[in-house]
Parts: C-alpha cells; structure tokens; sequence
C-alpha cells in the first residue's frame, strides 16, 4: 500500500497529512508528500539543486520547498520522521524533491510540482504507484459545486487511483460504506479490504433504497449486504446494515452519514459524457457533505462471489 498526502501550507492540508500519518503507521504502508503548484519553477529564483540545504535556511527556499519542510515538522512532531539537519534538492520535470528518513529507517520522498493539480497528481501516481491519495477539500456552497475549480469534482473525474477528503472523519470515525451490490460498489472491497485494519470505529453498510426499486436490484443488495456483513464481522469489525428508503438516494446517505463519518463510495462507471453534464451520485453526496469522502477507484469488477472465505481481513 502507497499513500499520497498532498499539502499547501494551509491548516486543513496539515489535517490531511495527520490523517494520511496515522493510516499509514496502521497500515505500514509507504508515504509520500507531494505540494503542487499552478505556473513553472522558472517564474521564481532557481533552487539550490544538487547542496546540502540546512534547515535554519528554509526561508530563502522556494513557497513549495518551504511546504513540504513544514509538513515533515508536523511527521517528526508525531514521532514518524526523524527532524531534518540538512536537505538536497533533485531536479525533476515540473519540479523537485528530496526524501527525508522515517524513523523505522524508510526513506520518504517529498516532491514540489509546477501545473495543474490532477495532471501533477497523475504523473506522481504513474511514476511511483501510489495507491490512495489523501487530501484536504472542505465543501463548497451551491454555487461552488460547478466551479471550474471544484477540487473534489475534478478529482472524481480525472484522478487516475483512490482519494481521500479528509473533512469531518478521521480513521476512528464510523464508517458508511454504501453496498448495494452494483458494479460500482463492489469495487469498493478490494481496497477497502487492504484499509479495513486500520479502522477502530463501526461500519455502517448502507443501501439507500428507492420506493420502486425493482425486484432484482432488491436481491442483489441484500445479497451484498449479507455478504460484506458477515466478512467484516469475520474481520472484528462492529457492523450495522443500513436500508432507508426515499426518492433521492444522495439524501439517504447524506443523513445516514452525518458530518463526523467517512462515506465509502465506488466510482460510477457511466460514460464519461453523461458523468460531467448530468453527475453521479458520489459527485452529488461529496459535493454536499461535510464528512470526509473516500472514492474507491478500481478499473476492473470483482468477482461478486469475492466475499467468500478465502476474502481474508489482510
């Protein structure tokens, strides 16, 4: 498992990171921090590439170096890496990095990029795989929900792996994984197999239901329900199943939720045309809650037998 915590030197960015410190401690999983940047490192002094760097001269460093060093205070404050004497910066395309040492003797790499976010974001992920991404996003007004720059929506889009907004839930919180047996949902489980031993909260597996809903559809999420109920209490997990029923499902999950969970939603797979104009229904519940959001992205189906006993708790 590879995460990605991105920061920007605002205070909602160093809870991201916290929160991207304490799954990957849990999970002992990789960690990255990346600070991405609009415009080019060509509009600012050169950075002192290829030197030792000493910590006392951070602040003649570039805004993006100056971030990642204050997110590598906030690591060594928690007790995951050790302080920094000195650093070296690398040049790479669109920016830089340096790597700091965790204190299990892992290095960790920090990495400045110069463009868009997402196309920054999407390199980082192809050249070092990283598996979830974490990052801070509070919730817009009305309006700001079809900004051009709506972060959470462009992630949703674009984003090629997994994301975390981290907003009101923390990996202690109670979970809300909605499980209706879609295509969608079922992506759900290969990762959140790989997270579930870091959560220490309930798990709440909801189906929103509509009034209508058709026979088949009834079947195949209790089917799922059923299922994924007994695997997480196989895994120790306190599990409730959810079924409210009403006419606009992202309100269900919006109350189920409230403002301190972590909703667990899949990527809808509809095309990609209909996804931008119309929205699916994660975009309109991470669009509205104030809860933190994990979108599971995973490009191919799992089995829908996968909850069987050889589906281990990791």
């Amino acid at each position: 498992m590879k995460i990605l915590a991105v920061v920007d030197g605002k205070p909602a960015s160093v809870v991201a990171l916290k929160t991207a410190v304490e799954l990957a401690e849990r999970l002992r999983a990789e960690l990255g921090v990346i600070s991405v940047r609009s415009g080019t490192h060509a509009m600012e002094d050169p950075a002192p590439v290829g030197v030792d760097i000493s910590a006392a001269a951070r602040s003649t460093l570039p805004p993006g170096i100056q971030n990642l060093l204050e997110a590598a205070d906030v690591l060594a404050a928690s007790g995951v890496l050790a302080p920094f004497k000195t650093i070296k910066l690398r040049d790479v395309p669109h920016g830089h990095l340096f790597f700091g040492l965790r204190t299990n003797g892992e290095r960790m790499l920090f990495c400045e990029r110069f463009g868009g976010l997402i196309a920054e974001l999407n390199e980082e992920i192809a050249v070092n795989q990283y598996n979830l991404v974490i990052i801070a996003a509070p919730r817009r007004g009305a309006l700001g929900r079809f900004a051009a720059m709506n972060v959470p929506r462009q992630l949703a889009l674009d984003l090629h792996c997994s994301f975390l907004v981290v907003r009101g839930g923390t990996p202690d919180s109670r979970f809300v994984v909605c499980a209706d047996g879609s295509p969608s949902s079922r992506r759900i489980f290969p990762l959140f197999q790989k997270i579930q031993p870091a959560i220490s909260g309930p798990v709440d597996l909801i189906w929103a239901r509509r009034p209508d809903e058709p026979m088949a559809e009834n079947e195949k999420a209790e089917h799922c329900l059923a299922q994924a109920h007994a695997w997480l209490s196989r895994c120790g997990k306190s599990v409730r199943v959810l079924q409210p029923e009403g006419k606009k499902r992202f309100e269900l999950i919006l109350e189920a939720a409230g403002s301190d969970a972590v909703i667990v939603m899949g990527e809808s797979h509809m095309h990609d045309v209909r996804r931008r104009t119309l929205g699916t229904l994660p975009l309109k519940v991470m669009a509205r809650t104030d809860s933190s959001f994990l979108l599971v992205k995973q490009s191919t189906e799992p089995d829908p037998e996968m909850f069987e006993e050889t589906f281990t708790c990791e």
